[in-house]
């Protein structure tokens, strides 16, 4: 995960290109601009800030004050004192004893996510760490090496082996560490409490979190799309998506989802009524999609605001009271929030794949389109056409709805650090898992669009659509041709996918 690149540069605070850290609360498309490479710089108020904290760190180090982390172990060994000529040993020693991943590396994206929310969460000035601390992950970002980071390893109470494996790397240590110095950057040396906090953090649950949501709603915006493509294939009954219909049960997410659908039809045949709906009832996959995308978007605007609260907090403890002189003990590192709402997204965004796997099936049964089975463009040949894309549709979405499952329930044995930490959130998982699942519903959605698209061209109705599918029709069909008689679905569908998660969607 590294390659070779000039040496570091120095960040201007002014270019509005860069990132300030500290100066406002971090939003979550802060941290995917930075995910996907925008440069960060520590701010002025930050720096202040974290001087005081540590200031009055050292005052209770100087003290004797016995004080989780800075003068003792961590987890079982918390009765330990670290004498004062151990602190620079334990510091690489902690970070070392905590490095414990496994499986795959997790993607450059979710790694640089972690990094900016862990320095963002320094700066709000409680850990009693020296902003050095913080502005070692802002020079680490400006390189182009990313620390190579497992994706499992947190159980959610503190992302503790992914940001051991950073912290490793900032140190200078290992082959990451190596990378970066050959980069320009210059290793820090860490001083007492400073790998704990390094650690102490949810930082790559919530990085991860804001990469997951960006993805999940563009999804949901995908699945707009093809629905509306579907409802032109069906020739379906467009009472579904009147006004009225979220005027009289005003939920805001059927709301938004009614006025997507109307601007993606508006234009076209279907919605103004001069081509005809085959049915006074169409199946529910076709007729809730108001109510069933509203409920995911519902559900992502909870989550969303959830990671906003969560990116303008400190996540630290111990915390330091600069007012009162001493530092205290806190619960802050549970994530119970965050993971519960990441439960909550995937349950709703669930819903919106699965009506979208059945619109698939729908379109490919004869009884419910009146064109033939698996949209085969000649009906009396022996030709599969589409029908066998059924299969790969039900795959998508069984996949997406185990994915689903909430991940807040399970709870450990009591073992873990000799019976202390007998909480845990799995919000990593639930993170990737949201993740994972919009990637699915994005496939999904080119299949739905592919079968729509033949379904279209079936009834002739190419050049009746409205503004907006007229736009997803002509996408669909520069990456997936009509499958003629004697012919098998072929073309990109990785192209469709691609447009799909990009900014051209309407």
């Amino acid at each position: 995960m590294t390659s070779v690149a000039a040496p570091l540069e120095a960040v201007d605070p002014l270019d509005e290109d860069v990132l300030v850290l500290g100066d406002r609360p971090l939003l979550p498309a802060d941290v995917v601009a930075v995910a996907r490479g925008r440069r960060v710089v520590l701010g002025r108020a930050a720096r202040e800030r974290m001087r005081a904290s540590r200031t009055a760190l050292e005052a209770v180090l100087a003290r004797g004050d016995a004080v989780y982390g800075l003068t003792t172990g961590v987890g079982a060994i918390k009765t330990e004192a670290i004498p004062a000529d151990r602190q620079t040993a334990f510091q690489r020693l902690l970070l070392r004893a905590h490095r414990v991943g496994h499986g795959q590396f997790a993607p450059a994206e979710f790694v640089r996510a972690a990094m900016v929310v862990r320095a963002a969460g320094l700066t709000v000035g409680v850990a009693g760490v020296r902003a050095e601390v913080a502005d070692a992950f802002c020079r680490a970002l400006d390189t182009n090496v990313t620390p190579r980071v497992h994706l499992l390893g947190s159980i959610g109470q503190a992302d503790l082996s992914q940001l051991a494996e950073i912290g490793l790397a900032l140190i200078g240590h290992g082959d990451d560490g190596a990378a970066l110095i050959a980069r320009g950057y210059t290793p820090i040396e860490l001083g007492p409490r400073e790998a704990h906090a390094i650690v102490n953090s949810n930082a790559f649950s919530v990085g991860t979190a804001c990469l997951a949501l960006e993805r999940a709603n563009r999804a949901v915006r995908a699945l707009d799309v093809s629905a509306a493509l579907s409802l032109e294939g069906l020739t379906g009954n467009v009472d579904a998506v009147h006004p009225a219909v979220a005027g009289v049960r005003s939920y805001t997410g059927a709301h938004e989802t009614i006025g997507r659908l109307r601007a993606l039809l508006s234009g076209g045949s279907l919605l103004t009524g001069a081509t005809p709906a085959r049915a006074i009832q169409d199946p529910l996959a076709f007729k809730v999609v108001p109510q069933t995308h509203g409920a995911a978007r519902q559900a992502l605007t909870h989550c969303g605001s959830v990671v906003e609260t969560e990116l303008a907090s400190s996540g630290d403890s111990p915390i330091m009271l600069v007012d009162e002189d001493r530092a205290i003990s806190t619960g802050n590192h549970d994530i119970a929030p965050v993971a519960i709402a990441l439960d909550y997204a995937r349950l709703g965004l669930a819903q919106a794949v699965t009506i979208a796997g059945e619109r698939v099936q729908k379109l490919l049964d004869a009884a419910f389109t009146g064109l033939p089975t698996g949209l085969r463009a000649d009906p009396t040949a022996p030709d599969d056409g589409l029908a066998i894309v059924a299969n790969g549709a039900a795959s998508l979405a069984g996949e997406a709805r185990l994915l689903a499952q909430p991940v807040t329930l399970e709870q450990p044995t009591s073992a873990i650090a000799a019976g202390i930490e007998d909480r845990i959130t799995m919000a990593p998982t639930a993170a990737r898992r949201l993740h994972d699942m919009a990637g699915l519903a994005l496939r999904l959605a080119a299949v739905e669009l592919m079968c729509a698209a033949q379904a279209v061209d079936l009834r002739g109705h190419a050049g009746d659509l409205g503004d907006g599918t007229r736009r997803a029709y002509a996408a669909t069909r520069r990456s997936m041709p009509f499958v003629g008689a004697g012919e098998a679905p072929d073309g990109d569908l990785d192209a469709l996918e691609n447009w799909l998660a990009g900014d051209d969607l309407p």
